[in-house]
């Protein structure tokens, strides 16, 4: 695993640019989305949605439905770069520097058995909600409802 600059991480809106890459990063995680489902998120107007890049290519995706507020709706990192704090940066650069002005909360929900997923969420102040039970299939978990307040966002160590 080569090792990561943080400072190196540009993070920037997805685009069709970022299509194959982001497609491969998405082959790897539970859950993740087809190359259809990513073009269609490019399209849906009410998605905000960012990719961490890393040397021209994109090494983590993220990506919100925005309305009153914002609701994380997938985060995933490259297997071969993660536990260095890609996905933390990306989720608090693009909660404070991306999301449109009047966004105040984002929520999400998170398979209760994602260990590594809610520590992330907890470093940075998300607090539990509720739990929604059964709410994944293949395999079967719940589904841990969080929540965080923009204002309550904490900054990268």
């Amino acid at each position: 695993m080569e090792k990561i600059n943080l400072e190196n991480i540009k993070i920037e809106p997805f685009s069709i640019k970022h299509i194959e890459e982001v497609t491969t990063i998405h082959s790897q995680v539970l859950d993740g989305w087809s190359m259809k489902s990513l073009i269609g998120d490019l399209a849906n107007d009410s998605t905000a949605s960012y990719v961490a890049v890393y040397d021209g290519k994109p090494v983590a995706f993220c990506s919100f439905v925005v309305t009153d507020d914002a609701e994380l709706v997938f985060i995933c990192t490259h297997q071969a770069y993660r536990g260095q704090g890609i996905a933390s940066k990306l989720l608090m650069d693009s909660i404070v520097l991306e999301l449109p002005v009047g966004i105040t909360r984002v929520v999400l929900e998170v398979r209760s058995k994602n260990e590594a997923a809610i520590s992330l969420y907890e470093k940075h102040n998300f607090v539990k909600l509720g739990v929604r039970k059964n709410f994944y299939s293949s395999p079967a978990d719940d589904a841990i409802v969080m929540e965080l307040y923009k204002d309550g966002a904490k900054e990268l160590d």
